[in-house]
């Protein structure tokens, strides 16, 4: 190429650049002016992020002298993309300081999902847990963790839809020892309490109430069985109601005292210590079922 043919593609290459610049300025409206930076926005209906996203006013996804902690500057998001030594990345959402949630009109919903890669049942969704650093890494202080019930308990055939049982596990670290230790075991109305390991299963699974493993307990006894009060009735024709309370363990209690209503009615009574649910005898005769209602006052229809 001659001389003057390369400098006047030079000159040409130059001006476009200079021409593109300029006019990327001019089309953008994040620009200096009149000394103040305006605000860049993004607005996308979607946004896929690969391998990481970094929320941060330094640029560092970690915080000054915390890089090992991996304590985020602000929000740091990963993927499964692999690392750079080529090893599997770690997917998780890393954030510094507060994490505030708001709704309207639907109240909080925090859930674990997990499951295993056949598509069969993680029977231990997640924890919680509380961790302090020692000795180069984050370690558990304290956990709470969700599990399903066994299948010697509720074989895997019958679980369904309607029927997925679970409990919670509470387990803390103690002086001297080295893996966490089941402090309390609780679901299906049910609790054991106790000093932790027994030969490393945990404690075992309660089949009463509450059970405690070592210690001392103090019984409270079984609240008396609340009598109904009639709140209204169609007028259909005289009938009796009565309760009977039903514990956790299936133990009934005894029969209430009745009420008279002038026809089918509505009752509502107080709750009562111990009781699980309760069973309505109207005229004499149990109906079938057994009614669980939340709240101070339970409140129930006959439906004849």
């Amino acid at each position: 190429m001659k001389t003057k043919e390369f400098l006047l593609t030079v000159l040409v290459s130059a001006g476009t650049t200079l021409v593109m610049t300029k006019g990327l300025d001019w089309c953008y409206p994040a620009r200096v002016m009149a000394g103040e930076e305006a605000n860049r926005e993004l607005t996308v209906d979607r946004l896929i992020v690969r391998k990481e996203l970094i929320v941060s006013d330094t640029g560092k996804p970690w915080d000054t002298g915390f890089e090992q902690h991996q304590i985020p500057r602000g929000m740091v998001v990963r993927s499964l993309a692999p690392e750079p030594d080529g090893k599997p990345g770690t997917a998780g959402l890393w954030v510094r300081s507060r994490i505030i949630k708001s709704e309207i009109d639907d109240p909080f919903d925090d859930r674990f999902h997990a499951i295993n890669r056949d598509g069969s049942i993680f029977k231990a969704p997640g924890h919680i847990s509380w961790n302090v650093w020692l000795d180069g890494a984050w370690r558990q202080v304290v956990n709470i963790q969700g599990e399903g019930l066994e299948y010697n308990e509720v074989p895997k055939e019958m679980w369904s839809g309607g029927n997925h049982p679970g409990r919670l596990r509470f387990q803390s670290f103690r002086p001297h020892h080295g893996e966490p230790l089941t402090d309390a075991i609780l679901g299906q109305g049910k609790m054991s309490l106790g000093g932790g390991g027994y030969g490393g299963g945990g404690l075992p699974y309660p089949t009463e109430v509450l059970q405690l493993w070592g210690g001392k307990m103090e019984h409270m006894p079984v609240g008396k069985t609340p009598t109904p009060r009639v709140i209204k009735d169609d007028g259909s024709g005289e009938h009796r109601y009565a309760l009977i309370t039903v514990g956790p363990q299936g133990n009934r209690g005894p029969l209430s005292a009745s009420v008279v209503a002038k026809g089918f009615a509505t009752l509502a009574w107080d709750s009562a210590n111990g009781a699980d649910a309760f069973i309505v005898v109207r005229d004499g005769q149990e109906l079938p079922g057994v009614l669980r209602i939340e709240g101070s006052e339970k409140r129930w229809t006959d439906k004849r």
